[in-house]
This record gives C-alpha cells, structure tokens and sequence, in this order.
C-alpha cells in the first residue's frame, strides 16, 4: 500500500468543481450552490472521506459564493476556518491547489495576500508548482506578514500540531 511507503493521497478540489464552469488555471469561478444542495450531493464524498485521519484535502479556487463571494476556498476564512475547521471539525491537513493559478494570482488579494489570508484561515500548506517564481512572492508576503504581527500565531501552532501529526503517520 501507498501510505506504508510514505505516500499520501490527497481529496481535492474541495469544494468540488463538477458544478464550475470557468477555469480556475486562468481566471475566477463560482459555485453558487448553497451548502445544503452541496451537502446533499457533491460533499457527500468529501465529508465520508474527511473522517480519514491519512487524508490530505486539496482547497480548489472557486468561490464557494453562497458563504463566501469575494475570496476563493482556498484563503478563504469562512470556508475554511468556519465551514471545515469549525462546523465539520475537520482536524487533518488542508492544503491549497497551485497558488499559480489564475483565479489567485489575478483576485484582489493577489498570490501574496492569499497566501496570508490562507494560513491565517487555517491552511496548512501553499502549493507553488507551475511558476516556480510566484514563490518569492509568497514568501516575500509571508515574512512581511509575520514580521508586521499579522499571522495568528494561535491557528499557525495548530498548524504545526496537525503537520507533525500528518508526516508522522
């Protein structure tokens, strides 16, 4: 098996994009369902899946509008802190799809302020795959950021706790 070798397997795109019509990769996308036709239908994977404590949740970039219409899933507070962490107590890890997409890089917090706004909402790894370069952005943002006392330490240390739990099983 995968998982004895160290390999994870990752759920994703959370919220689901079977519903989305614009591409992500290039620009932003609404699911504009509410959470109840979601709960009952789309989710139902994702919430029988999430119970798993070997599983890695992948946040897409739609906006998931019926709770939150200006920030895409993945640095978005109520989304993740209130929807996920708080009301399904989903402790595992969460991290995002490629913050080099277009639905991020082109958004009004651009690639560095939804990189903040991520981890602050509880996401615990910022993927940078395709442009390899929009790291520096992301970290230049990010050390901005911690250096101005703008992360929460509080939701960074369980972060941490929820890392070193993931990569230790």
């Amino acid at each position: 098996q995968l998982s004895h070798q160290g390999v994870r397997c990752t759920l994703k795109h959370f919220p689901g994009l079977g519903r989305v019509v614009a591409d992500t990769h290039l620009e932003s996308a609404d699911l504009a369902l509410t959470p109840g036709e979601l709960a009952s239908t789309d989710w139902l994977p994702f919430r029988s899946l999430m119970r798993r404590h070997d599983i890695i949740v992948m946040l897409g970039h739609a906006r998931l509008t019926a709770i939150d219409a200006a920030r895409p899933v993945s640095f978005s507070q109520p989304v993740v802190n209130g929807l996920l962490r708080t009301d399904w107590g989903y402790d595992g890890l969460l991290m995002t799809d490629d913050f080099s997409m277009g639905a991020v890089t082109r958004s009004p917090k651009g690639i560095g302020g939804g990189s903040v706004e991520a981890l602050n909402a509880g996401v615990d790894l910022i993927l940078v795959s395709y442009d390899p370069d929009q790291f520096y952005l992301v970290m230049h943002a990010l050390i901005g950021a911690e250096r101005a006392g703008v992360l929460r330490s509080e939701t960074l240390r369980q972060s941490d706790q929820r890392l070193a739990r993931g990569w230790s099983r």
